[in-house]
């Protein structure tokens, strides 16, 4: 009887852990939990040599961006954008991307002709919104004899180039330029950013454009009377001009049929992330 009692009380001793000794008694506990936390490696830092390795490896691709229809909900059209990726796998920003490649103004041009070529390439059979820097097309050339204007005016789909609002102002005699060129082959010209919070309106670029996007931060300063008028006012002077307007950043529904009611013509954004496409390098 003796051994059926104490056989489970032995395993349960030498299942305990031992007594520490005088000198462990305050020897540290190790602690693992938060261990080399300092010592995390260090993503590499965004330079022109990694812009350049970006470029070189293919570590880019392009995302079409679809434009809808206010009134129908149809996809209409798309805006290629550019993608990067570090070595390390995170995606990169594209602005901080350009923001770098503007001290080597050679390897910004060749940035831009080799996106540029890859999203006409691979564009939906559907009319293309591209972004060009100004600086881009003015270093590539005459603008006779441009690349970028041999490719727009060459490619399966029509092509609408973007030009920022705040780019026209900074530098207004390049962007008139490319703007004048780009429609002397019949490309069509968007002017982007339209009301964007540190812009100014240019006239001239608006009589040029063929089609107007209003900046996302317009969204939220809709609920003003005064914003809803000037979207209003411009969404008629497009109608009566021939031109098209875009309301950029359609994350909701509510917001969907707000830029429809406003008389808006396409609307773009998270809305409609379902039928945005890729084309892998």
């Amino acid at each position: 009887m003796s051994r059926t009692v104490n056989a489970p009380a032995l395993r349960i001793v030498r299942a305990l852990p031992e007594e520490p000794g005088p000198e462990s008694v305050h020897a540290p506990v190790p602690f693992d939990l938060f261990c080399g936390h300092d010592r995390e490696p260090r993503r590499p830092r965004l330079d022109l040599g990694e812009a350049r390795a970006m470029l070189d490896a293919g570590r880019f691709w392009t995302e079409y961006q679809p434009l809808i229809q206010a009134r129908s909900g149809r996809t209409v059209a798309f805006e290629a954008l550019g993608r990067f990726r570090a070595r390390d796998g995170r995606v990169v920003s594209p602005a901080a991307v350009f923001a770098i490649l503007h001290a080597d103004p050679a390897l910004l041009l060749r940035t831009e002709l080799t996106l540029k070529l890859h999203q006409v390439e691979h564009a939906p059979r559907a009319p293309l919104f591209v972004n060009l820097d100004p600086d881009s097309w003015w270093r590539s050339g005459d603008p006779n004899r441009n690349p970028f204007l041999a490719l727009f005016s060459s490619a399966h789909t029509r092509v609408v180039v973007e030009v920022t609002e705040n780019m026209a102002i900074a530098d207004a005699v390049r962007a008139q330029e490319m703007i004048l060129a780009l429609r002397s082959r019949r490309v069509a010209v968007a002017l982007d950013d339209v009301g964007a919070t540190n812009g100014l309106l240019s006239f001239d670029a608006i009589a040029e454009a063929e089609v107007i996007k209003f900046d996302r931060t317009l969204i939220p300063r809709l609920r003003n009377p005064r914003y809803r008028a000037l979207v209003t006012a411009f969404t008629r002077m497009a109608r009566e001009t021939g031109a098209r307007t875009v309301l950029e950043g359609v994350e909701t529904t509510a917001e969907f049929v707000i830029a429809r009611d406003l008389g808006v013509d396409l609307v773009q954004g998270f809305l409609f992330k379902d039928r945005a496409r890729i084309a892998r390098r």
